[in-house]
C-alpha cells in the first residue's frame, strides 16, 4: 500500500510551538507599526534572489532608512534595486557587488555602506549561502566536500567579522546579526555531511559571538522550505513555506523585544508570540541552542546509568 504524502513531513519534527506558521501572519508583516524599521540601515547577503531578495522587499516596506543588498552576479542585483527603488522611493537601496568568501569584496561594501549613509549599518542578515549535496564521504574529493565550509562558514564568518570592523568601536560592537542556516544542522544523512555539518557549524559560530560579545544581538534563523532556487528535487514537494517568512522574522529580532532569543536558533514556522510566552524558559534553560553529550554533568546530565 502506497504511503500517503506529508508536505509537514519535515516541518512538524522541527516545531517549537504549537502553531505551525508558514505563511505571513500579523505579528511579523512589514505593514504592522509594531515592526516600522524607520530610521534602520540593513545589510543583506545574497540579496539578488530568493530568500535575500524577498527580505529586501520586506525590509523596504517596513520603512527601512537603507537596504543594502549585495551577491555575486550583478546584473540580477541591479535587478531587484531597480524593483526596489521604483516600488519603495523613501528608502535609500544600495546595490554592491561582492563575494562573501573575498575578504576585500566585504570591507568594500561596508566601506560603501559608510559612505552612502555615513554610518554603519545597523542590521546584517547574512542569508548567502550554497548547497551542494549527496556526496558521500568516501566518494568525495576533500576540495570538492569542503566547498559547502568554504562559501557557509568563511563566507559568513567574512561578513560577520567585517561588519564588527566597520563600527566606529570594533571592541564593543553594536546592533544585529542574524544568520540564515537551515533545519539540517540537525540531520545526519547520508550524502549530506559537507552541508549539514557547515549548518550545524554556523549555529556555533552565533553562540560564540553572542558569548564574545554581549553588546551585540546576535540570531540564527532557521529558514523553514521555501521554494528558491537552491532547492533540489527531493525538497521541492515539501517547500510550502513564504519566501517573505525570513526577512518578516528579521523585522521581529531586530527590535529589542526579542532579546530573550539572542544566541538562539529561531525557526520562522515558529509563531513569535507563543515563543514570547516561554521567555523564562528560553533565557534560563537556553533550550534553543545547541547542547553536546546533554548526559555529561556541565551538560546538566549525571553520565551513564545514573539513576537520578
Amino acid at each position: 500500500m502506497a504511503q500517503t504524502f506529508d508536505p509537514n513531513a519535515f516541518t512538524i519534527p522541527f516545531m517549537a510551538t504549537k502553531t505551525p506558521r508558514r505563511d505571513p501572519y500579523e505579528a511579523i508583516l512589514p505593514t504592522n507599526p509594531a515592526n516600522s524599521q524607520k530610521g534602520k540601515i540593513i545589510v543583506i547577503t545574497g540579496g539578488s534572489s530568493g530568500i535575500g531578495a524577498a527580505a529586501a522587499r520586506v525590509w523596504a516596506e517596513a520603512g527601512a532608512e537603507g537596504v543594502v543588498i549585495t551577491a555575486r552576479g550583478a546584473p540580477a542585483l541591479e535587478k531587484v534595486a531597480s524593483e526596489l527603488k521604483a516600488k519603495f522611493p523613501a528608502t535609500k537601496v544600495l546595490a554592491v557587488k561582492g563575494d562573501i568568501v573575498s575578504n576585500e569584496d566585504i570591507k568594500h561594501l561596508f566601506s560603501a555602506v559608510q559612505e552612502t549613509f555615513g554610518r554603519p549599518a545597523d542590521v546584517l542578515l547574512n542569508n548567502a549561502g550554497f548547497l551542494d549535496d549527496d556526496r558521500l564521504i568516501g566518494e568525495t574529493p576533500a576540495d570538492v566536500w569542503w566547498k559547502n565550509f568554504e562559501i557557509n562558514i568563511k563566507g559568513a564568518y567574512n561578513v560577520i567579522h567585517q561588519f564588527i570592523q566597520s563600527q566606529p568601536n570594533p571592541k564593543e560592537p553594536i546592533g544585529t546579526i542574524i544568520t540564515v542556516s537551515s533545519g539540517r544542522a540537525g540531520f545526519t544523512g547520508a550524502g549530506g555531511s559537507s552541508y549539514n555539518i557547515a549548518k550545524l557549524a554556523e549555529h556555533r559560530l552565533s553562540e560564540h559571538l553572542q558569548l564574545e560579545n554581549p553588546t551585540l544581538r546576535v540570531f540564527t534563523s532557521m529558514p523553514g522550505i521555501a521554494l528558491t532556487g537552491m532547492m533540489n528535487n527531493f525538497w521541492r514537494p515539501y517547500a510550502k513555506d513564504h519566501v517573505d517568512l525570513t526577512g518578516m522574522q528579521a523585522l521581529y529580532l531586530a527590535q529589542p523585544r526579542a532579546d530573550y532569543l539572542k544566541g538562539s536558533m529561531v525557526g520562522v514556522n515558529w509563531d513569535v508570540k507563543e515563543l514570547e510566552e516561554h521567555k523564562e524558559e528560553i533565557l534560563e534553560k537556553k533550550v534553543l541552542q545547541t547542547s553536546w553529550m546533554p548526559i555529561l554533568p556541565f551538560g546538566g546530565g549525571k553520565g551513564l546509568g545514573s539513576k537520578v
